[in-house]
C-alpha cells in the first residue's frame, strides 16, 4: 500500500513524497495516523539544530491512530505510539527503561513518524488508547507524558515550592502533573504574556513575566531569600539552564526537561557548596503514557479552552513554518492526514 509522508530533506524544508509500505512483520503494526502533534523537538530536528539526528528525517512522534494492518493485532484498534525503542537487552531495557538504553532510537526520529496518512511501527509501542478521552485531547497523550515524567524525576514533595521556566506545553503539562500529584505552590516564568494568560486559566500556577523582570529577583521577592526547593527547566538553553540553577535553594534540584545544549555552562561553586542536585530528564516511561491517559480522561484540559491549529498533511510545510516562527497563541499546532 502507498502513503504519503513528510519528508525534511535538508534544513529548513520539507515536503510530501509517496512511499510504498511492505506488509507488517513479525511484531510489527501499520498504523493509520489520526492526528500528530508538533513540538519544539520537531522543530530542532527540522531546523538541522537537534545535538544527535540531522536530515533526512520522517518526523512526528506525539501521534495516535488506528491498526490498519498488524501483527497479532486487530485491524481497528485505537492506540497511542510509544516513541522510545531499546534494544531489549541491556538493564535499563529489563528495568523497562527503553527510554535511557544506550542504544534507544525513537519513532520519529531514526525510524519514520507520524507526519503521514501510515506508518510501520513495532506493535508493542501501540498503547491502547483510553476511549474516555475526548478525541480533541488524545493528541496531548505524549506530551503530558513528557510531564509527568518530569514531575517524577523532581521528585517533588506536596509542601515544596517550585520554579517552571518556560510557559510553553512541557512547562505547562509539569505544573499540571505536579498539580495532579498535590502540589500548590507552582511559579511558572515566561516572556509569552498569553502563555502564561492560559497557564492561569487552567489553574496550573501563580505566574511571572520575565520579559519585564528577573526571575532571580522576583523569586526573591515572591518566594523567599533562599530560593525554591525545586526549578524546572522546560526551555533547553544555556541561558534558562543556568537560571534554574541560581534560582533553587542551597539544597535544591534544578531539572533539565528541555533538550540542552552539547556544551552546558555551569556555576560549579554553586552546585557543589550548596549541595544542589542538577537532575536530567529523558522522554518517559509506559507508566507515564498511562497516567497522562488517566488525567485527559479525567478532565486534566477543560473542554472550554481551544488549545490546537489543525492544518492538513498537504500544509505541513506551513505547519513547520509558523512553529518556527514561535505562533503562541494556541498550546499545541496538529497536522491532521
Amino acid at each position: 500500500m502507498d502513503t504519503r509522508v513528510a519528508l525534511v530533506s535538508a534544513p529548513g524544508w520539507i515536503g510530501l513524497e509517496t512511499r510504498e509500505l511492505r506488509p507488517p512483520g513479525a511484531g510489527e503494526a501499520i498504523v493509520r495516523v489520526a492526528e500528530c502533534g508538533l513540538c519544539g523537538s520537531d522543530l530542532k530536528l527540522y531546523s538541522g539544530g537537534h545535538p544527535k539526528l540531522q536530515p533526512p528525517l520522517r518526523l512526528g512522534h506525539e501521534f495516535h491512530g488506528t491498526v490498519e494492518a498488524a501483527d497479532g493485532l486487530e485491524p481497528g484498534r485505537r492506540g497511542a505510539v510509544f516513541p522510545p525503542i531499546g534494544c531489549g537487552a541491556c538493564r535499563n531495557c529489563r528495568r523497562g527503561e527503553p527510554h535511557i538504553c544506550s542504544a534507544m532510537t525513537f519513532v520519529g526520529g531514526e525510524h519514520p513518524g507520524g507526519l503521514s496518512d501510515l506508518v510501520t511501527v513495532p506493535a508493542a509501542n501501540l498503547l491502547p488508547l483510553d476511549p474516555a478521552i475526548p478525541e480533541d485531547r488524545r493528541v496531548f497523550v505524549e506530551p503530558l507524558a513528557v510531564g509527568v515524567h518530569a514531575a517524577s524525576r523532581g521528585t517533588v514533595q506536596a509542601d515544596e515550592q517550585v520554579v517552571i521556566i518556560g510557559a510553553g506545553p512541557i512547562g505547562l503539562f509539569t505544573a499540571l502533573a505536579l498539580r495532579h500529584q498535590g502540589v500548590e505552590r507552582i511559579l511558572l516564568a515566561d516572556i509569552a504574556a498569553n502563555r502564561l494568560a492560559l497557564a492561569r486559566r487552567l489553574g496550573a500556577g501563580e505566574t511571572v513575566d520575565t520579559s519585564s523582570v528577573a526571575l532571580a529577583d522576583h523569586v526573591r521577592e515572591a518566594l523567599g531569600e533562599d530560593g525554591v526547593d525545586v526549578a524546572f527547566d522546560c526551555v533547553g538553553g544555556q541561558e534558562t539552564a543556568s537560571g534554574a540553577l541560581g534560582v533553587t535553594r542551597n539544597g535544591g534540584r534544578a531539572v533539565l526537561v528541555g533538550i540542552t545544549p552539547r556544551d552546558l555552562r555551569l556555576d560549579g561553586v554553586v552546585l557543589q557548596r550548596g549541595e544542589r542536585a542538577l537532575i536530567g530528564v529523558q522522554m518517559y516511561t509506559r507508566d507515564d503514557f498511562r497516567t497522562a491517559m488517566e488525567m485527559l480522561a479525567a478532565g486534566a484540559l477543560p473542554a472550554s479552552e481551544t488549545l490546537t491549529r489543525r492544518y492538513p498533511l498537504d500544509d505541513v510545510a506551513t505547519a513547520f513554518a509558523d512553529l518556527e516562527a514561535g505562533r503562541r497563541d494556541v498550546l499545541k499546532l496538529v497536522v491532521e492526514p
